[in-house]
């Protein structure tokens, strides 16, 4: 009995140590250079032309538009499954987030980002497609008002199965039962449009933005 425990045992540790080995293999790529908005565009999506963006002390900065429009500032290429990781420091109030998978029409899984009242920052939403999936009331004790937050969110599968972590915290675990948006789209950082999301000098900032693809053979199959 002793024996197998420990064949056991040792089998767990072998799984945990090749498991942090791959880990700490995971090749990462920079979506954004911190000096300008090259692999980015602007969609005039949700209503908006996209936001306004620029590029200050390695971060990019967005703001409302003119008549509080908004949109997204999304990557020129499209992803379908990966690992995304990013810092993010937002005033109050404004209301972001990180899109995943977004179409064409700007709908997408979102990574709620929304610093205003009654919002649930590091929650799932489904834009156009049912609205709050997971929301955690948890993001509160965690989220730092005046400094850098991290923020990582993992998708893949199809359904898909996201998963977003704030700080290191997981604020939500969710496998779909359908398929809401197409299993390839674009990475999309939100200036939400309308006049009581976002403050008359709010700023929201995205810096060290970066992404590793999983399994993108078998994506690229689809």
């Amino acid at each position: 009995m002793k024996r197998i425990t420990l064949i056991a045992l040792s089998a767990a540790l072998l799984f945990t140590t090749t498991a942090l080995s791959n880990r700490s293999d995971v090749s990462w790529q920079k979506l954004f250079d911190g000096k300008t908005l090259n692999g980015w565009r602007l969609m005039a999506v949700h209503g908006g032309n996209g936001g306004v963006w620029v590029v200050e002390n390695g971060a990019l900065v967005a703001d409302q538009d003119k008549e509080h429009k908004g949109g997204l500032l999304a990557t020129e290429r499209k992803y379908s499954d990966f690992e995304i990781e990013l810092e993010f420091k937002v005033d109050f109030p404004a209301d972001s987030g990180l899109f995943l998978r977004t179409r064409d029409d700007g709908m997408g899984y979102q990574i709620t980002i929304d610093n205003v009242d009654g919002g649930f920052i590091g929650s799932l939403y489904a834009p156009a497609e049912g609205g709050f999936i997971q929301q955690n009331k948890n993001w509160v004790k965690l989220f730092k008002k005046t400094e850098w937050n991290k923020l990582r969110a993992r998708i893949e599968g199809d359904p898909a199965h996201v998963t977003s972590w704030l700080n290191g915290v997981v604020m939500s675990n969710f496998t779909d039962n359908r398929q809401r948006y197409p299993r390839e789209g674009y990475i999309g950082l939100q200036v939400h449009g309308g006049e009581k999301s976002w403050g008359a000098t709010s700023k929201a900032r995205f810096r060290n933005i970066r992404i590793t693809e999983l399994n993108r053979t078998a994506a690229t199959k689809q």
